[in-house]
């Protein structure tokens, strides 16, 4: 086999698991012929969508975690290295398996079981500097802190509108509840910006005509009949939501207003965006809190809140970030590909 090529088994836990893996394994696939292995039987047929993208060759369902299938199943794949995602310590993949393996956005628990499995990786790449120190502590020298792969985001194709204006609000996966309260805010918004747009997307594109006849009287349109000259646009068009926030000045994402727990955060900041969400945020409170560290994220707790943020940040001089998530994400995944790539150096 060529040098610097070989067969990777790369598993991942589930849906989410291999869309925070896909910047990573698009650039592996490159140069490796991968095998990915998934747990859940419902990502099964997501990831058969995904067949043929640039992310793995062959797909199969985790073996059974019992010593017989899984060397029955490595024998018959043959890889150079086996690298996980997360926390899929299965103990007798780790036991069982001859080849050498990397622990991939690693995080520490504690516990005597992830002390004794994580003794199998030859390599741990972890999310937190904290995370890197636990495992030292249990006496493993190959482990680096590199960051979180779920702030890695894979960037959308350019989309364009038919709308100029500096000072665009858009309101991303709103919920019944958001949208009534978002357009108070921007009736209020426009009699001190004259210019001030608004794109809002509601959670369920089946919605949208709902959303249209309730912004109707405020010169909205659908995407899908986009007109000149809009003020507001409701977005009724799937996998366009991520791009259009790049010409946001500010951004909401719903499902925070109302206790359904939060959508993607991640989104908007990846082009720099400030970023509003309300209380409501138990489903991404990892995400919320990256943010409001790096300075992206505004927590306001209702109406008057939304109001007298998003007129902060529309009369601001320069409310894009200087680094950006692209940026943050660029400089984590360099981190990971440094490592892997040296390490599969050795092994291949």
């Amino acid at each position: 086999m060529e040098r610097g090529k070989g067969r990777l088994w790369f598993h991942t836990a589930s849906v989410g698991e291999f869309n925070t893996a896909k910047p990573l394994l698009k650039r592996l696939y490159k140069d490796h012929h991968i095998t990915l292995t998934y747990f859940s039987p419902r990502a099964k047929k997501y990831l058969q969508t995904q067949e043929g993208k640039g992310y793995f060759h062959e797909l199969y369902r985790l073996p059974l975690d019992f010593p017989p299938f899984v060397k029955s199943f490595e024998k018959r794949i043959k890889p150079s290295a086996i690298l996980i995602m997360e926390r899929e310590l299965w103990p007798f993949l780790l036991l069982s398996t001859t080849a050498p393996k990397v622990w991939l956005n690693a995080y520490a628990k504690g516990g005597l079981l992830e002390r004794l499995l994580s003794k199998r990786f030859s390599l741990i790449l972890a999310r937190e500097e904290r995370d890197a120190e636990k495992f030292r502590s249990y006496g493993i020298s190959d482990v680096f802190a590199c960051g979180n792969l779920k702030f890695v985001l894979e960037e959308p194709p350019p989309v364009e509108v038919r709308s100029e204006t500096s000072k665009l609000l858009v309101a991303g996966s709103t919920h019944p509840g958001e949208e009534e309260v978002i357009k108070r805010v921007y009736e209020r918004l426009l009699k001190e910006l004259k210019e001030v747009k608004l794109l809002i997307a509601p959670r369920h594109i089946s919605r949208a005509t709902e959303v249209l006849r309730l912004f109707q009287d405020l010169g909205a349109c659908l995407r899908s009949k986009e007109e000149e000259g809009w003020n507001v646009l409701v977005l009724d068009t799937l996998g366009e939501l991520f791009s259009l926030y790049r010409y946001a000045k500010v951004s909401f994402v719903g499902g925070t207003l109302v206790p359904v727990g939060g959508h993607n955060l991640l989104e908007p900041a990846y082009f720099g965006k400030p970023v509003l969400y309300g209380p409501y945020t138990h489903k991404v409170e990892e995400l919320r809190a990256f943010l409001e560290k790096t300075g992206l994220g505004f927590c306001v707790r209702d109406e008057e809140e939304l109001y007298r943020t998003a007129l902060r940040l529309f009369t601001e001089e320069d409310t894009e970030k200087h680094t950006t998530l692209k940026e943050h994400g660029e400089k984590v995944l360099e981190c990971y590909l440094f490592h892997l790539n040296a390490f599969l150096e050795k092994v291949l």
